[in-house]
């Protein structure tokens, strides 16, 4: 490694970490049954919680480029740090309220502001012929600390309380996601414009815009309906209760492996044909899924949307870095990433919904697969060339 790579190098080291904790917020299933018994909360009002993580990881991506343009990264990336050791002293109240604001306010909005900064930084260090890579491994990150922390979460649980246990694991992640920061400082990345936005290029077409928000939505419904349904759906398949939490596992460990494999394949094959065979190839195995029995395929099936999932959310940052170019990217992206804020309320709540009313996954699965046909023509129509003017 030159001297020169050395500054790169060590953002991306430094972002992946910072990424890798931040996913862990994904990990909420396995505090769920503890925050009921604590506050007396039902499933729904506990499931609140979790709501509330993903709609502040939405607004730190929406909002995220006007803080990169007036805040260095250390600054950020050290709010990030403390935020969720904050968010511990409300969560102590041991009340539900104290896990919405200390969980899902202050836990979400520095998830949401490290992953969104750490597809930014990377942005800008990363040649374009090799930025698929670096965001998909950005990507991969944040999916597998949602798996590593579903497996430290239950071994905490085991032997402390769950405020000792979560308060443990919140100091692990704010000591990794520290050491990142240190190493962003060390790289003395400038994350900041050189330019005011107003001198910058300009705005994006709106008929663009609106096709990628929806080639997205519909793209990541399947992916997030099924990561959030995943033990009820194998369970109508009579899979056993191991089976259904063995498959959480699995489908996380396959999103996080095929965020760092679709980023190369993008880098190689360009974004619009991969994420057009992914989408189609996830609409096709929801149409199986319904179509077919037996608990052992729909195990296979439901790792493979989950991998399609993990390689489409990858590719996808890529794609819109390229079209509005690093200047926009995030500004863009956050936008877009409303996307999967959207789907993200909707797809679990539509789901259960449609599970009550029929006392089966049939429709909501459906309804899935015909929205991920629909992302595969929309991706396929958008212009080759960049969509700003």
């Amino acid at each position: 490694m030159t001297k020169s790579q050395l500054p790169t190098a060590l953002t991306i080291t430094g972002c992946l970490l910072i990424t890798f904790c931040m996913g862990s917020i994904h990990a909420f299933s396995t505090l769920i049954e503890g925050i009921e018994l604590q506050t007396g909360a039902e499933r729904m009002a506990s499931s609140l919680v979790y709501s509330a993580g993903l709609l502040s990881v939405t607004l730190a991506v929406f909002f995220g480029h006007i803080l990169f343009r007036r805040f260095s990264a250390f600054s950020l990336m050290l709010v990030a740090t403390a935020l969720p050791l904050l968010g511990v002293l409300l969560i102590n109240s041991e009340t539900w309220l104290g896990w919405m604001l200390g969980y899902g306010l202050m836990f979400g909005f520095a998830s949401g502001l490290g992953y969104g900064f750490s597809l930014h930084a990377c942005t800008l260090v990363t040649a374009a012929n090799k930025r698929g890579l670096a965001l998909g491994a950005v990507t991969g990150a944040y999916a597998l600390g949602a798996v590593v922390f579903s497996i430290i979460y239950p071994i905490l649980l085991a032997n402390f309380s769950l405020n000792i246990a979560y308060g443990i694991g919140t100091v692990i992640l704010s000591t990794v996601v520290g050491s990142g920061t240190l190493l962003l400082l060390l790289s003395k990345i400038e994350t900041r414009p050189n330019k005011a936005p107003q001198q910058q290029s300009s705005k994006p077409q709106h008929l663009g815009f609106a096709r990628l928000w929806f080639g997205y939505c519909f793209g990541v419904f399947a992916g997030l309906m099924a990561i959030g349904h995943a033990v009820p759906i194998i369970k109508t398949m009579d899979g056993s209760v191991q089976i259904a939490s063995t498959s959480i596992v699995l489908m996380s460990l396959g999103s996080g492996i095929a965020g760092l494999v679709a980023g190369y394949i993008a880098d190689q094959f360009g974004c619009k044909k991969p994420l057009t065979i992914l989408t189609t190839a996830s609409a096709i195995s929801l149409l199986l899924l319904v179509m077919l029995g037996g608990v052992q395929l729909a195990l296979v099936l439901m790792i493979c949307i989950a991998t399609l999932y993990g390689a489409f959310i990858a590719i996808y940052p890529t794609l819109v870095a390229n079209a509005f170019g690093k200047e926009h990217s995030a500004w863009a992206y956050g936008k877009v990433f409303t996307a999967w804020g959207f789907a993200g309320l909707s797809a679990p709540s539509l789901a259960g919904w449609l599970y009550e009313q029929s006392g089966s996954y049939n429709t909501p699965l459906l309804i899935a697969a015909i929205l991920a046909a629909i992302s595969a023509i929309v991706i396929l129509r958008l212009p080759d060339k960049k969509i700003i003017n």
